[in-house]
């Protein structure tokens, strides 16, 4: 099961996902960009157990409900091993230049491109796909079981991420998508940062 949580402060938001098996209660919690009381409460009022953390990359709008949310619940953080410098360094993570104070936070993990991340149960299994182009340490969450991708700004339904930050790259970006991205089956659903869920089939056509 995915659960869209759109997660906001001030003038940005973001989707925040809970990917949860709804056998046992165990999963993931994506992308807390905000409002991290709300994610907490959302936690305890489903009952669910939340093993991981996972950002698709280290920037400001993904990570800013973080600190808010261990502050109820003790949940490990897991980003690419390229996120260091984004989690730790406001320049990178965007948060110097946006208005929402310093961000600086230290992971618990870290994940390369080919990992694998399973819940305990083993009843979710995410591949990692490295996705480099609109941050150096973005990355896709694949469930081959499920039929569905976490993308993160990577791509959006119509669009895709902003390649002018900080080790972004337009051409590769491009080429990630086609290679990366589009290459997984057809009726793969998308979930993004930023809009509605849409398919790989759907996204192929803007790429030919």
């Amino acid at each position: 099961m995915v659960k869209l949580i759109t997660l906001k402060k001030g003038y940005y938001d973001v989707n925040g996902y809970f990917y949860i098996n709804e056998d046992t209660g165990s999963g993931f919690l994506f992308d807390p960009g905000a409002q991290g009381k709300l994610l907490a409460d959302i936690i305890d009022e489903k009952g669910w157990n939340i093993e991981k953390i996972i950002i698709t990359h280290g920037h400001f709008d993904h990570i800013d409900g973080i600190k808010e949310l261990r502050e109820y619940k003790n949940i490990p953080i897991f980003i690419h091993e390229n996120g260091k410098q984004f989690l730790t360094d406001p320049y990178f993570n965007l948060s110097a230049m946006a208005g929402v104070g310093e961000i600086r936070l230290e992971a618990d993990g870290y994940f390369k491109d080919g990992d694998v991340i399973e819940t305990v149960d083993k009843g979710l299994s995410l591949r990692v796909i490295h996705t480099p182009g609109h941050t150096d340490d973005s990355c896709v969450f694949y469930s081959e079981k499920d039929g569905l991708a976490f993308t993160g700004d990577t791509i959006f339904k119509g669009t895709y991420g902003n390649y002018r930050f900080p080790t972004g790259d337009h051409k590769l970006l491009l080429k990630t998508i086609r290679e990366k991205v589009l290459t997984l089956p057809p009726e793969t659903v998308l979930y993004s940062g930023h809009t509605g869920p849409t398919t790989v089939e759907a996204e192929r056509e803007l790429y030919i």
